[in-house]
Protein backbone atom coordinates (compact mmCIF):
# COMPACT_ATOMS: atom_id res chain seq x y z
CA UNK A 1 0.00 0.00 0.00
CA UNK A 2 1.19 3.55 -0.68
CA UNK A 3 1.90 4.47 2.95
CA UNK A 4 4.33 7.04 4.31
CA UNK A 5 6.02 7.56 7.67
CA UNK A 6 5.34 10.80 9.51
CA UNK A 7 6.46 12.30 12.80
CA UNK A 8 3.63 14.85 12.99
CA UNK A 9 -0.15 14.51 13.04
CA UNK A 10 -2.97 17.01 13.46
CA UNK A 11 -3.98 15.81 16.93
CA UNK A 12 -3.31 17.01 20.51
CA UNK A 13 -1.92 13.76 21.91
CA UNK A 14 1.83 13.06 21.53
CA UNK A 15 3.26 10.49 19.12
CA UNK A 16 6.70 9.12 18.34
CA UNK A 17 5.81 8.45 14.72
CA UNK A 18 3.03 7.19 12.53
CA UNK A 19 2.30 5.38 9.28
CA UNK A 20 -0.17 7.32 7.12
CA UNK A 21 -2.38 5.84 4.42
CA UNK A 22 -3.87 8.55 2.23
CA UNK A 23 -7.28 8.59 0.51
CA UNK A 24 -9.12 6.52 3.11
CA UNK A 25 -12.92 6.58 3.28
CA UNK A 26 -15.21 6.77 6.30
CA UNK A 27 -18.72 5.34 6.03
CA UNK A 28 -21.83 5.37 8.21
CA UNK A 29 -22.59 1.64 8.71
CA UNK A 30 -26.33 2.18 9.23
CA UNK A 31 -26.66 4.17 6.00
CA UNK A 32 -24.73 1.46 4.16
CA UNK A 33 -26.93 -1.25 5.70
CA UNK A 34 -30.11 0.59 4.66
CA UNK A 35 -28.85 0.88 1.08
CA UNK A 36 -27.95 -2.82 0.93
CA UNK A 37 -31.34 -3.82 2.38
CA UNK A 38 -33.16 -1.66 -0.18
CA UNK A 39 -31.15 -3.27 -2.97
CA UNK A 40 -32.01 -6.77 -1.70
CA UNK A 41 -35.72 -5.96 -1.46
CA UNK A 42 -35.70 -4.44 -4.96
CA UNK A 43 -35.06 -7.99 -6.22
CA UNK A 44 -38.18 -9.27 -4.42
CA UNK A 45 -36.10 -10.98 -1.73
CA UNK A 46 -37.86 -10.92 1.68
CA UNK A 47 -35.95 -9.83 4.78
CA UNK A 48 -37.07 -11.46 8.06
CA UNK A 49 -36.04 -9.24 10.99
CA UNK A 50 -36.18 -10.07 14.71
CA UNK A 51 -36.33 -13.80 13.98
CA UNK A 52 -34.06 -15.80 16.29
CA UNK A 53 -32.68 -18.88 14.50
CA UNK A 54 -32.26 -22.02 16.60
CA UNK A 55 -30.97 -24.46 14.00
CA UNK A 56 -30.67 -25.62 10.39
CA UNK A 57 -31.66 -29.10 9.19
CA UNK A 58 -32.19 -30.92 5.91
CA UNK A 59 -35.81 -30.93 4.79
CA UNK A 60 -37.61 -33.86 3.15
CA UNK A 61 -37.59 -31.91 -0.12
CA UNK A 62 -33.79 -31.91 -0.14
CA UNK A 63 -33.34 -28.23 0.66
CA UNK A 64 -32.59 -26.73 4.05
CA UNK A 65 -35.06 -25.92 6.81
CA UNK A 66 -34.12 -22.94 8.98
CA UNK A 67 -35.82 -23.11 12.38
CA UNK A 68 -36.82 -19.64 13.61
CA UNK A 69 -38.90 -18.47 16.54
CA UNK A 70 -41.60 -17.39 14.05
CA UNK A 71 -41.67 -20.60 12.03
CA UNK A 72 -39.57 -22.47 9.47
CA UNK A 73 -37.93 -20.91 6.41
CA UNK A 74 -36.82 -23.01 3.42
CA UNK A 75 -33.59 -22.27 1.53
CA UNK A 76 -31.50 -23.92 -1.15
CA UNK A 77 -28.29 -22.43 0.25
CA UNK A 78 -27.70 -21.12 3.78
CA UNK A 79 -25.05 -18.49 4.55
CA UNK A 80 -24.14 -17.96 8.19
CA UNK A 81 -23.12 -14.30 8.22
CA UNK A 82 -23.50 -13.88 11.98
CA UNK A 83 -20.54 -12.60 13.97
CA UNK A 84 -19.71 -16.18 14.93
CA UNK A 85 -21.43 -19.19 13.32
CA UNK A 86 -24.49 -20.30 15.29
CA UNK A 87 -24.06 -23.93 14.17
CA UNK A 88 -21.48 -25.88 16.16
CA UNK A 89 -20.74 -28.37 13.38
CA UNK A 90 -17.33 -27.39 12.05
CA UNK A 91 -16.18 -26.23 15.48
CA UNK A 92 -15.60 -22.62 14.45
CA UNK A 93 -16.46 -21.43 17.96
CA UNK A 94 -13.13 -23.02 18.97
CA UNK A 95 -11.28 -21.26 16.14
CA UNK A 96 -12.31 -17.75 17.10
CA UNK A 97 -11.56 -15.48 20.06
CA UNK A 98 -14.55 -13.26 21.02
CA UNK A 99 -13.44 -9.70 21.81
CA UNK A 100 -15.35 -6.83 23.40
CA UNK A 101 -14.22 -3.23 22.85
CA UNK A 102 -15.61 0.16 23.87
CA UNK A 103 -16.45 3.44 22.20
CA UNK A 104 -17.27 6.86 23.61
CA UNK A 105 -18.74 9.86 21.79
CA UNK A 106 -18.26 13.59 22.51
CA UNK A 107 -19.55 16.88 21.15
CA UNK A 108 -16.83 19.28 20.05
CA UNK A 109 -17.14 23.09 20.08
CA UNK A 110 -14.82 23.46 17.10
CA UNK A 111 -14.08 21.37 13.98
CA UNK A 112 -11.16 18.95 14.12
CA UNK A 113 -9.08 17.08 11.59
CA UNK A 114 -10.96 14.41 9.66
CA UNK A 115 -8.00 12.03 9.90
CA UNK A 116 -8.58 8.65 11.54
CA UNK A 117 -6.04 7.32 14.05
CA UNK A 118 -5.38 4.00 15.74
CA UNK A 119 -2.46 3.29 18.05
CA UNK A 120 0.07 0.56 17.39
CA UNK A 121 0.67 -0.10 21.08
CA UNK A 122 -1.43 -0.93 24.12
CA UNK A 123 -3.82 0.18 25.38
CA UNK A 124 -5.50 0.67 22.03
CA UNK A 125 -6.89 4.09 21.18
CA UNK A 126 -8.98 4.59 18.06
CA UNK A 127 -9.81 8.25 17.33
CA UNK A 128 -11.92 9.79 14.59
CA UNK A 129 -14.51 12.50 14.03
CA UNK A 130 -18.01 12.25 12.57
CA UNK A 131 -19.69 15.20 10.81
CA UNK A 132 -22.99 16.22 12.38
CA UNK A 133 -25.37 19.18 11.79
CA UNK A 134 -24.93 20.26 15.42
CA UNK A 135 -21.14 20.12 15.29
CA UNK A 136 -18.43 17.49 14.92
CA UNK A 137 -18.69 14.37 17.07
CA UNK A 138 -15.46 12.87 18.40
CA UNK A 139 -15.30 9.07 18.74
CA UNK A 140 -12.68 7.51 21.03
CA UNK A 141 -12.49 3.73 21.33
CA UNK A 142 -10.30 0.95 22.69
CA UNK A 143 -9.68 -1.11 25.85
CA UNK A 144 -10.67 -4.40 24.26
CA UNK A 145 -10.68 -7.72 26.13
CA UNK A 146 -11.97 -11.27 25.75
CA UNK A 147 -15.72 -11.39 26.36
CA UNK A 148 -16.72 -12.35 29.90
CA UNK A 149 -13.20 -12.16 31.32
CA UNK A 150 -13.25 -8.61 32.66
CA UNK A 151 -15.24 -8.01 35.87
CA UNK A 152 -15.05 -4.20 35.91
CA UNK A 153 -16.11 -3.38 32.36
CA UNK A 154 -17.40 0.03 33.45
CA UNK A 155 -13.79 0.94 34.29
CA UNK A 156 -12.89 0.48 30.62
CA UNK A 157 -15.31 3.25 29.65
CA UNK A 158 -14.17 5.45 32.52
CA UNK A 159 -10.59 5.08 31.31
CA UNK A 160 -11.58 6.29 27.83
CA UNK A 161 -13.33 9.30 29.40
CA UNK A 162 -10.23 10.16 31.43
CA UNK A 163 -7.97 9.91 28.38
CA UNK A 164 -10.29 12.10 26.31
CA UNK A 165 -10.60 14.73 29.04
CA UNK A 166 -6.81 14.95 29.16
CA UNK A 167 -6.28 15.53 25.43
CA UNK A 168 -9.64 17.05 24.42
CA UNK A 169 -10.63 19.12 27.49
CA UNK A 170 -13.38 20.98 25.61
CA UNK A 171 -15.19 17.78 24.53
CA UNK A 172 -18.64 17.15 26.07
CA UNK A 173 -19.54 13.45 26.65
CA UNK A 174 -22.60 12.27 24.71
CA UNK A 175 -22.81 8.48 25.08
CA UNK A 176 -20.84 5.25 25.15
CA UNK A 177 -21.33 1.69 23.97
CA UNK A 178 -19.42 -1.47 23.15
CA UNK A 179 -19.08 -3.85 20.23
CA UNK A 180 -18.18 -7.50 19.72
CA UNK A 181 -15.74 -8.87 17.16
CA UNK A 182 -14.12 -12.23 16.54
CA UNK A 183 -10.40 -12.81 16.04
CA UNK A 184 -9.52 -15.93 13.99
CA UNK A 185 -6.71 -18.04 15.41
CA UNK A 186 -5.19 -18.21 11.92
CA UNK A 187 -5.25 -14.38 11.59
CA UNK A 188 -7.23 -14.41 8.30
CA UNK A 189 -11.05 -14.49 8.05
CA UNK A 190 -13.01 -17.60 7.06
CA UNK A 191 -15.37 -17.66 4.07
CA UNK A 192 -16.61 -20.92 2.58
CA UNK A 193 -18.32 -24.21 3.46
CA UNK A 194 -19.22 -24.93 7.07
CA UNK A 195 -18.13 -28.55 6.52
CA UNK A 196 -15.71 -29.87 3.88
CA UNK A 197 -17.46 -31.01 0.73
CA UNK A 198 -20.84 -29.51 1.70
CA UNK A 199 -21.66 -26.41 -0.32
CA UNK A 200 -25.20 -26.10 1.06
CA UNK A 201 -24.22 -24.26 4.24
CA UNK A 202 -21.61 -21.51 3.90
CA UNK A 203 -20.20 -19.09 6.44
CA UNK A 204 -18.27 -15.86 6.76
CA UNK A 205 -16.62 -14.89 10.04
CA UNK A 206 -13.44 -13.78 11.78
CA UNK A 207 -13.14 -10.19 10.54
CA UNK A 208 -11.01 -9.14 13.53
CA UNK A 209 -12.58 -5.64 13.72
CA UNK A 210 -11.97 -4.94 10.03
CA UNK A 211 -15.50 -5.72 8.88
CA UNK A 212 -15.87 -2.99 6.27
CA UNK A 213 -13.08 -4.55 4.21
CA UNK A 214 -13.03 -8.20 5.30
CA UNK A 215 -16.81 -8.62 5.04
CA UNK A 216 -16.81 -7.32 1.47
CA UNK A 217 -13.91 -9.64 0.62
CA UNK A 218 -15.73 -12.57 2.24
CA UNK A 219 -18.85 -11.76 0.20
CA UNK A 220 -16.79 -11.89 -2.99
CA UNK A 221 -15.39 -15.28 -1.96
CA UNK A 222 -18.86 -16.70 -1.23
CA UNK A 223 -20.28 -15.30 -4.48
CA UNK A 224 -17.43 -16.90 -6.39
CA UNK A 225 -17.98 -20.18 -4.54
CA UNK A 226 -21.67 -20.25 -5.51
CA UNK A 227 -21.16 -19.17 -9.14
CA UNK A 228 -18.03 -21.24 -9.70
CA UNK A 229 -15.92 -18.16 -10.41
CA UNK A 230 -13.95 -17.46 -7.21
CA UNK A 231 -11.36 -14.65 -7.09
CA UNK A 232 -7.73 -15.69 -7.44
CA UNK A 233 -7.06 -15.02 -3.77
CA UNK A 234 -10.10 -16.94 -2.40
CA UNK A 235 -7.86 -19.70 -1.00
CA UNK A 236 -6.58 -17.24 1.65
CA UNK A 237 -10.09 -17.16 3.18
CA UNK A 238 -10.77 -20.91 2.82
CA UNK A 239 -12.58 -22.39 5.83
CA UNK A 240 -10.58 -25.61 5.65
CA UNK A 241 -7.08 -24.65 4.53
CA UNK A 242 -3.91 -26.72 5.08
CA UNK A 243 -2.00 -23.81 6.61
CA UNK A 244 -4.41 -23.89 9.58
CA UNK A 245 -2.10 -26.54 11.02
CA UNK A 246 0.39 -23.75 11.69
CA UNK A 247 -2.19 -22.18 13.97
CA UNK A 248 -2.33 -25.25 16.22
CA UNK A 249 -0.27 -23.61 19.03
CA UNK A 250 -2.61 -20.58 19.02
CA UNK A 251 -5.64 -22.88 18.99
CA UNK A 252 -4.22 -24.86 21.90
CA UNK A 253 -3.62 -21.71 23.95
CA UNK A 254 -7.08 -20.35 23.12
CA UNK A 255 -8.93 -23.52 24.07
CA UNK A 256 -6.80 -24.09 27.16
CA UNK A 257 -8.01 -20.67 28.30
CA UNK A 258 -11.59 -21.72 27.58
CA UNK A 259 -11.16 -24.90 29.64
CA UNK A 260 -9.70 -22.88 32.50
CA UNK A 261 -12.66 -20.50 32.47
CA UNK A 262 -15.10 -23.42 32.43
CA UNK A 263 -13.46 -25.08 35.44
CA UNK A 264 -13.04 -21.80 37.35
CA UNK A 265 -16.69 -20.88 36.89
CA UNK A 266 -18.00 -24.15 38.27
CA UNK A 267 -15.36 -24.29 41.02
CA UNK A 268 -16.41 -20.87 42.28
CA UNK A 269 -19.97 -22.18 42.71
CA UNK A 270 -18.80 -24.88 45.12
CA UNK A 271 -18.06 -22.15 47.67
CA UNK A 272 -20.92 -19.77 46.99
CA UNK A 273 -24.15 -19.71 48.98
CA UNK A 274 -27.57 -18.19 48.40
CA UNK A 275 -27.96 -14.51 49.30
CA UNK A 276 -31.59 -13.46 49.97
CA UNK A 277 -30.76 -9.76 49.56
CA UNK A 278 -31.59 -8.22 46.19
CA UNK A 279 -28.57 -7.02 44.20
CA UNK A 280 -28.13 -3.25 44.15
CA UNK A 281 -29.27 -1.34 41.08
CA UNK A 282 -27.09 -2.11 38.06
CA UNK A 283 -25.35 -5.07 39.67
CA UNK A 284 -25.61 -8.83 39.32
CA UNK A 285 -24.31 -11.94 41.02
CA UNK A 286 -24.04 -15.67 40.36
CA UNK A 287 -24.78 -18.10 43.19
CA UNK A 288 -25.63 -21.71 43.82
CA UNK A 289 -29.38 -22.30 44.09
CA UNK A 290 -29.33 -25.81 45.56
CA UNK A 291 -27.70 -27.75 42.68
CA UNK A 292 -28.43 -25.12 40.06
CA UNK A 293 -26.33 -22.01 39.32
CA UNK A 294 -28.53 -18.90 39.33
CA UNK A 295 -27.80 -15.42 37.96
CA UNK A 296 -29.62 -12.57 39.70
CA UNK A 297 -29.45 -8.90 38.77
CA UNK A 298 -31.36 -5.66 39.32
CA UNK A 299 -31.81 -3.30 36.35
CA UNK A 300 -34.20 -0.33 36.25
CA UNK A 301 -35.66 -1.39 39.58
CA UNK A 302 -36.54 -4.90 38.41
CA UNK A 303 -34.80 -7.93 39.92
CA UNK A 304 -34.56 -10.94 37.60
CA UNK A 305 -33.17 -14.42 38.18
CA UNK A 306 -32.22 -16.73 35.31
CA UNK A 307 -30.06 -19.80 34.84
CA UNK A 308 -26.36 -18.92 35.10
CA UNK A 309 -25.43 -21.72 32.68
CA UNK A 310 -24.73 -20.69 29.10
CA UNK A 311 -26.92 -22.87 26.83
CA UNK A 312 -24.09 -23.19 24.32
CA UNK A 313 -21.49 -25.33 26.12
CA UNK A 314 -22.31 -24.93 29.81
CA UNK A 315 -20.04 -22.07 30.86
CA UNK A 316 -20.93 -20.07 33.98
CA UNK A 317 -21.98 -16.55 33.04
CA UNK A 318 -20.53 -13.32 34.45
CA UNK A 319 -22.17 -9.96 34.99
CA UNK A 320 -21.15 -7.13 32.65
CA UNK A 321 -21.81 -3.87 34.55
CA UNK A 322 -21.13 -1.63 31.53
CA UNK A 323 -23.73 -3.31 29.30
CA UNK A 324 -25.99 -4.73 32.06
CA UNK A 325 -25.72 -8.15 30.47
CA UNK A 326 -24.72 -11.73 31.28
CA UNK A 327 -21.61 -12.71 29.30
CA UNK A 328 -20.07 -16.15 28.78
CA UNK A 329 -16.27 -16.29 29.21
CA UNK A 330 -15.99 -19.39 27.00
CA UNK A 331 -17.07 -18.36 23.50
CA UNK A 332 -18.67 -14.95 23.91
CA UNK A 333 -22.41 -15.60 24.07
CA UNK A 334 -24.25 -12.67 25.70
CA UNK A 335 -27.70 -12.33 27.26
CA UNK A 336 -29.79 -9.39 28.44
CA UNK A 337 -30.61 -8.96 32.12
CA UNK A 338 -33.86 -10.89 31.64
CA UNK A 339 -32.07 -13.78 29.91
CA UNK A 340 -32.87 -12.82 26.30
CA UNK A 341 -30.12 -13.97 23.96
CA UNK A 342 -28.15 -11.06 22.47
CA UNK A 343 -25.31 -12.57 20.43
CA UNK A 344 -22.71 -15.29 20.18
CA UNK A 345 -22.90 -18.99 19.30
CA UNK A 346 -25.76 -19.70 21.72
CA UNK A 347 -29.15 -20.11 20.02
CA UNK A 348 -31.49 -20.12 23.04
CA UNK A 349 -32.50 -17.69 25.78
CA UNK A 350 -31.62 -18.34 29.43
CA UNK A 351 -34.11 -20.30 31.51
CA UNK A 352 -36.06 -18.07 33.97
CA UNK A 353 -35.80 -19.03 37.64
CA UNK A 354 -37.76 -17.96 40.70
CA UNK A 355 -36.32 -14.82 42.34
CA UNK A 356 -34.44 -15.21 45.64
CA UNK A 357 -36.39 -15.25 48.88
CA UNK A 358 -37.73 -11.87 49.87
CA UNK A 359 -35.13 -9.78 51.61
CA UNK A 360 -34.49 -6.12 52.38
CA UNK A 361 -34.32 -3.73 49.45
CA UNK A 362 -30.77 -2.26 49.44
CA UNK A 363 -32.14 1.05 48.18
Amino acid sequence: MPVEFTERIDAPFPIVGGVRLAAQAQLNPMSLLAALAADVESHAVPIHESSLVSGVSTAATGDYLIDTEHGPVHAGTVILATGTPILDRGGFFARLVPLRSYLTAYRLPQPLSSDMYITAGAPTRSVRTVPDPEGDVLLVGGNGHVVGREDHTDNQIADLHEWTERWYPSATPLTSWSAQDYLPIGELPYAGPLLPGNDGILLATGYAKWGFTNAVAAAQVLLGHITGKPPDWAHAFATWRPDELRSFPAAARTNAGVALQLCAGWWHLTRTGTDPVRPQEGTGRVERRFARPAATCTVDGTTTTVSAICPHLGGILRWNPAEKSWDCPLHGSRFAADGTRLEGPATHHLTPLAPPSAGPDPR
